[in-house]
């Protein structure tokens, strides 16, 4: 061994113990003597490993970087390399990049649990944008790799795309048990391959946000098909294992079932909008997941747009392709069951409108609705308990339509049913025509009712044609026609509908003949084809500026108010994250308070010398000159004035805060004459060339108001303080004699009925009460 390999030895043990000992500047200077020595090949990745580290906790992190970056040069697989570049982007606030590394190094540490916590960390400190951008790029990594079709049928461009991801991320967020799914699922998906539904559904998402419907549509219906036909292979097992694979499959095309209602509804007076296939599609999602409340209120909204005949239509194409799958309306999993049902009887079940001209809501008690119940059983010859008074409403029926009993039927047996059923099926929904509604203007009370019919199909239908013709055949109860009167005749028209009249030869809709045109683009093409643009746009913020922070960094973005409200601050202390406004040509970067502008001049070279820049400040003009190349970096008229004389500049050197600063005194003329009005001091802009920074992007700090008007803002405030003082005693203080009268009315009250009782003449019953009595009047 040489000596100069003697020498980086020594100094390199003397760097490690350096380390150790937390004294940071000695270990990243003994290392670098060491690398100069000629540290051997074999060990010098580990050397500018550990030199990284040094600079990493000596708060160095482009330096800790550089080292990163090479010790991944020199040691490719070494997953050690990664850990070290994450940690330096971490420092430099690079979450993206940070999520990245992490993310290789995991693959190839083989999984282990320090690394999954580290990457964990990571995308916990993602910001919502940033979470878009990773997602965003999985996507195209999937299209590239050919698991996807990449979109054709419409298309906006990346800045739109990540807005509308950042859209769908954030409402996707709002609930309290949301706020970390996507972030679960983001690292889930950099561990393992993102599949091609579920690549289909996200794509999905975003093309709602994004207006592109018809992509939306094309994406859901792509993993539709996928998850229905692996939900039909999963079926055919019983074990434990394919139960769960199957509760994650059906999870999956419900959303995917949601995502294709949503396409179908698009927008108000969107011109690809179709109410019909959005109710179909969202009463699949709804029979896989009943209980979730944004489905239901969707598929109540898309039926109010349809007909009964159109209603009775879409019941029997769900029920066709739920046979398809071999699933009821009552999933399989639901029962604990797998597999196809056979061999079972058909369920109907009546529901019916009736409506009382003569009753009214009071005379409806719990005894009437049970002689109805009975009466309505009776017919049909089963169990009261089978019928259900499903709601009572004021008013009549409208005519046109008219309310409507209908006869369903579910299913619960193989796809092998008669085809009897379809014929009445139809002219029920013809006979009844549309949805019925209710005046409420009107007499009387309509009564909504179901009957659990089981296979009784016939007294099913006996009983409706019964209710229409001659309801006192029905209802021959004498108490309950004593109190709410015989139902009107003629009754109400009915509608069988038979929601499942045969198997269906396709599972999906077919397109329309304009989308299937444009549905035969999505095979791949050599020739290049122009995607087109959405037939509404988008309106994406942040086109003309950015909010970043003073190093470039995308801070999180504060949720809108809708009213374009932001939060004030007049002490510094309270004052939340600084956030800069970055102009779009990246010329300057600038943030403001009450009285000055802090201006970051980002064009000038980070190591040109001070002496080498000429700076004009005028009272509304600013220009950053360089005196040898004469090359503008900075030139504009401000939008309001400044005061020269007050103003600064210094230039660092470096880059960001370190680099060209001038720091501008406003003049705020403006509150010379509306001194109680501090929103004057803010700019809107800082040329007047510049697009208008929104009022509601960002914290107030009006922290540094002149003196004079922060003491007429603190005697005001300290004036509003005493009011809502005795504000506030006053409204304890009538709490305190509304007690007293309180206390003084139930002793009244007690004496009262001590009175009583002694004037019924029995002394014995007296006595408690009057010392009850008397005890109130003591306390």
């Amino acid at each position: 061994m040489s000596l100069r390999q003697l020498r980086a030895d020594h100094l390199k043990k003397r760097a490690d113990t350096a380390l150790q000992e937390g004294n940071y500047r000695e270990a990243y200077q003994r290392y670098t003597e060491s690398i100069q020595f000629g540290e051997s090949k074999q060990g010098l990745y580990k050397t500018y490993s550990n030199r990284s580290l040094a600079y990493g906790r000596a708060q160095r992190y482009v330096e800790a970087l550089h080292d990163a970056q090479k010790t991944i040069e020199l040691a490719p697989s070494w997953p050690k390399g990664y850990w070290r570049l994450g940690t330096a982007f971490l420092g430099l606030k690079q979450i993206t990049q940070a999520i990245d590394a992490f993310a290789k190094c995991w693959h190839l540490d083989h999984g282990s649990p320090d690394t999954e916590r580290q990457l964990l960390a990571a995308i916990q400190k993602a910001t919502v944008a940033h979470l878009a951008a990773g997602i965003m790029a999985l996507l195209v990594e999937a299209e590239q790799q050919h698991a996807i079709e990449p979109a054709r049928l419409e298309g906006v461009g990346q800045a739109e795309q990540q807005e509308a991801w950042f859209r769908h991320l954030t409402r996707e967020q709002e609930g309290p048990t949301q706020a970390d799914v996507y972030r679960r699922h983001y690292m889930q998906w950099l561990k393992q391959p993102m599949r091609a539904h579920t690549a289909y559904i996200q794509r999905a998402c975003m093309g709602l946000q994004a207006k592109c419907y018809l992509q939306a549509r094309w994406d859901a219906e792509q993993a539709v098909t996928m998850l229905a036909s692996q939900l039909k292979v999963v079926m055919t097992g019983v074990s434990e294992v394919g139960i769960d694979r199957a509760s994650n499959v059906e999870h999956e095309l419900c959303e995917a079932y949601w995502r294709l209602g949503q396409a179908f509804t698009a927008e108000h007076d969107h011109p690809d909008q179709d109410h019909r296939q959005a109710a179909k599609a969202l009463s699949r999602a709804k029979d896989l997941a009943p209980h979730h409340n944004q489905i239901l209120l969707e598929v109540q909204e898309a039926k109010t747009h349809l007909t009964l005949q159109q209603l009775a239509e879409v019941a029997n194409e769900v029920h066709e392709e739920a046979a398809e799958l071999g699933l009821t309306l009552q999933h399989p999993l639901a029962l604990g069951i797998l597999g196809t049902t056979q061999g079972k009887q058909h369920t109907f079940r009546l529901q019916g409108n009736l409506w009382f001209p003569q009753a009214e809501l009071a005379k409806f008690i719990a005894a009437a609705r049970t002689q109805l119940r009975s009466c309505l059983a009776g017919f049909v010859d089963l169990p009261t308990s089978s019928v259900t008074i499903e709601g009572l409403k004021s008013g009549q029926c409208s005519a046109q339509p008219s309310p409507a009993v209908q006869l369903a039927k579910t299913d619960n047996t193989d796809n092998n049913c008669s085809k009897s059923s379809k014929h009445g099926t139809h002219e029920a929904a013809e006979a009844s025509g549309s949805r019925w509604t209710t005046n409420s203007a009107a007499a009387g009370v309509t009564v909504a009712v179901h009957i659990q019919l089981g296979s009784a199909e016939e007294q099913g239908k006996q009983l409706v044609a019964a209710l229409q013709s001659a309801p006192e055949t029905v209802v021959r109860d004498d108490n309950l026609l004593a109190a709410v009167g015989m139902p009107a005749r003629p009754s109400l028209p009915a509608a069988v509908i038979n929601l499942n009249p045969g198997p269906s030869n396709t599972f999906i809709d077919e397109p329309r003949k304009s989308e299937r045109a444009q549905a035969g683009t999505m095979a791949p093409s050599a020739q290049l084809v122009e995607i087109p643009r959405p037939k509404l746009e988008m309106v994406v913020p942040y086109k003309q500026y950015k909010l970043v922070r003073a190093d470039g960094s995308a801070p999180e973005r504060t949720k809108k108010h809708p009213f374009c409200m932001s939060r004030v601050h007049y002490s510094a202390a309270d004052r939340g994250e600084e956030v800069w406004a970055e102009v779009g040509d990246g010329s300057c970067r600038w943030t403001q308070t009450a009285s000055e502008v802090t201006l970051l001049c980002l064009g000038v070279p980070p190591h040109t010398p001070a002496k080498q820049l000429q700076v004009t400040l005028d009272p509304y003009f600013i220009k950053v000159v360089d005196k040898v190349s004469d090359e503008v970096y900075l030139e504009g008229h401000l939008e309001r004035g400044i005061v020269p004389e007050e103003s600064v500049w210094e230039h660092g050197g470096g880059v960001g805060e370190n680099g060209c600063l001038l720091y501008l005194h406003k003049m705020n003329l403006q509150l010379l004459r509306k001194e109680w009005q501090h929103s004057e001091t803010w700019w809107p802009r800082l040329f007047q060339h510049h697009h208008p920074i929104q009022w509601d992007d960002y914290d107030k700090d009006y922290s540094d108001l002149p003196l004079q008007i922060m003491r007429k803002h603190a005697c005001q405030e300290a004036l509003q303080d005493a009011e809502r003082q005795i504000e506030n005693e006053e409204k304890q203080e009538r709490a305190r004699l509304q007690d007293q009268d309180d206390k003084r009315k139930q002793t009244r009250q007690a004496r009262l009925k001590a009175l009583r009782v002694c004037a019924s003449g029995s002394f014995d019953r007296m006595q408690p009460a009057w010392k009850h009595a008397v005890a109130c009047t003591s306390n």
